[in-house]
């Protein structure tokens, strides 16, 4: 089986019971990006790997001691690392702040998925995703 340009998987302590959602998610995304023609030129696919996590600063904490935490882009809710030589983005999700509120918490992941993508894909002139 082929996997997705886009993948989405959630941290170790998450229950293994989100993983439909994630499924769900992932399913969504990489259509969005099929219907607005990101996959046209095979020699030129952007590559996602997301991850949600409970919070940024654990996983950020654990970048700084793997990679130069310098090259990430962080912003409210999420952060990644475009890597322009295999057009691979590493990016976190956090959902802390989304449980905490209580609503909306699937439509606000898909808003930072799509900040995520958005703003790598700007970069190589691809159309804007949107909900």
């Amino acid at each position: 089986m082929q996997q997705f340009p886009m993948t989405i998987s959630a941290a170790g302590n998450f229950s293994d019971s989100l993983k439909p959602l994630l499924a769900e998610l992932e399913m969504w995304l990489n259509f969005q990006a099929l219907k607005a023609d990101w996959y046209s030129n095979e020699a030129h696919v952007l590559q996602f790997n997301f991850s949600l996590v409970r919070s940024l600063t654990d996983a950020m904490a654990q970048q700084t001691r793997e990679t130069d935490s310098s090259s990430w882009v962080v912003a409210g809710g999420y952060a990644y690392l475009f890597e322009p030589k295999n057009l691979h983005t590493k990016a976190y999700i956090a959902v802390e702040d989304l449980l905490k509120s209580g609503t909306g918490i699937e439509r606000e992941i898909k808003t930072r998925l799509l900040a995520v993508a958005n703003a790598v894909a700007a970069e190589h002139d691809l159309l804007r995703l949107s909900l």
